[in-house]
């Protein structure tokens, strides 16, 4: 059961990351609309992923991640499916929001489960979990663009929501097979949010995880292959596969970070602020770049090193756990990745607005946006870098212990 749960998160990952950043050329030659239209499928996944987030979280800790699963799932295979038989802009949101609403119950479900039934290998089995999800990141990237470039992308997007459906057929079939949890009195409140705001702590990573991931994942998802096609003129394939470089970085050092905690005592602050320094640094970079017109493809070394850094995800869990009463561990993950997902909403359709802020070139049925539009982009990727850095300075190191009692 816990293996086609994965399975789902993978093909969530696949959705958030393809639609638009992968075939973006190819949904703007098709709907003949400006960038902010075609941004907007993914702030539309995105909105409604985050506010998704907190109903997911209430939820999980009432009734388990096995029962929410089992229904946010069918409704992220029905709006998969259904997506590439749509030929207007209203049935592609419309499909993009269930897609956003049925993803959003699979995270936070299978991290309540992990939390619950095995809390003393949580921080390595969360990363283990995270490898195998983001890897549909990865295949949302090169490996996508190569399938639409032999199939077209609704071919590729019919195929990918089929599979889906399959997970979560056998999903549903191998629950009946395990011992589920049962419905506690938890209730069902967002006073409860209010509460976890409270705490400057709480405040202090939420923030750090909003500015932190929601700029990489805007590159990751949005705007990264076409800035590597526009500014550094690569071709569609060589971006698709540096894009593909960035999920693989990602996925592995999700892992990776985990193991390396424990290895140092359960250490975790001074990898939120390592990654802060390197945002600053690559932003900055970028920035002047841009500016002196330095067009040239080993930017995407600074990208590797954001994206390397920016998923801390086996990181900053853990230290909400620790900062935390247990009975708000649903709460505060929810709490935490919804706003994560609003900030990537926000910034996608920022960077939509910032993009058509000037006007495009255009090269037969392809928009190439200019320098302006992209330093307008950067510079804001980089003020929010130095929150993110800020933030980190701020946070506690626990060392693997519960210190919610002490924690501000």
């Amino acid at each position: 059961m816990l293996g086609m749960g994965v399975m789902l998160y993978f093909f969530a990952n696949f959705q958030r990351v393809a639609i638009p950043g992968a075939i973006f050329n190819e949904l703007q030659s098709d709907l003949n609309v400006g960038a902010k239209y075609i941004t907007a499928l993914s702030s539309m996944f995105m909105y409604i992923y985050a506010a998704g987030q907190l109903f997911a979280g209430l939820l999980a800790d009432r009734y388990g991640g096995e029962r929410v699963i089992t229904f946010g799932a069918l409704l992220f295979c029905l709006g998969s499916l259904i997506f590439p038989f749509c030929t207007t802009l209203p049935l592609l949101y419309f499909c993009r929001f269930l897609v956003g609403m049925g993803a959003s119950a699979i995270y936070l479900s299978l991290v309540k489960i992990l939390a619950t039934r095995f809390p003393k290998k949580f921080p390595v089995l969360l990363g283990f979990f995270l490898l195998w999800g983001y890897a549909g990141g990865v295949v949302a990237t090169a490996p996508f663009v190569f399938i639409v470039k032999e199939l077209s992308w609704r071919t590729a997007l019919i195929i990918f929501g089929a599979a889906s459906l399959v997970s979560y057929l056998l999903f549903v079939g191998s629950k009946y097979l395990v011992k589920l949890p049962r419905v506690t009195n938890t209730p069902f409140s967002f006073r409860v949010f209010g509460e976890l705001l409270k705490r400057k702590h709480n405040r202090n990573i939420i923030i750090y995880s909003a500015c932190s991931f929601g700029t990489y994942y805007c590159i990751h998802t949005v705007i990264g292959k076409k800035f590597l096609e526009d500014f550094c003129r690569l071709s569609t394939e060589t971006a698709a596969t540096y894009i593909m470089g960035l999920s693989i970085l990602a996925s592995i050092s999700a892992f990776c970070m985990a193991l390396v905690s424990q290895f140092f005592g359960g250490r975790r602050k001074i990898f939120l602020v390592i990654a802060g320094c390197v945002a600053v640094i690559a932003y900055g970079v970028i920035v002047l770049a841009l500016c002196f017109n330095w067009r040239t493809p080993y930017l995407v070394f600074l990208l590797f090193a954001v994206a390397w850094f920016a998923n801390q995800g086996t990181i900053s869990v853990p230290t909400m756990k620790d900062t935390n009463v247990p009975e708000a561990m649903g709460a505060i993950v929810s709490l935490c990745n919804g706003t994560v997902y609003l900030m990537v909403a926000l910034l996608s359709n920022a960077v939509g607005l910032l993009l058509d802020m000037f006007e495009p070139v255009r090269n037969g049925n392809v928009l190439i946006y200019t320098n302006n539009s992209y330093l307008a982009v950067f510079i804001l990727f980089l003020l929010l870098s130095v929150c993110t850095l800020y933030n980190a300075c701020r946070l506690r190191d626990t060392r693997g212990e519960n210190v919610a009692s002490t924690t501000p």
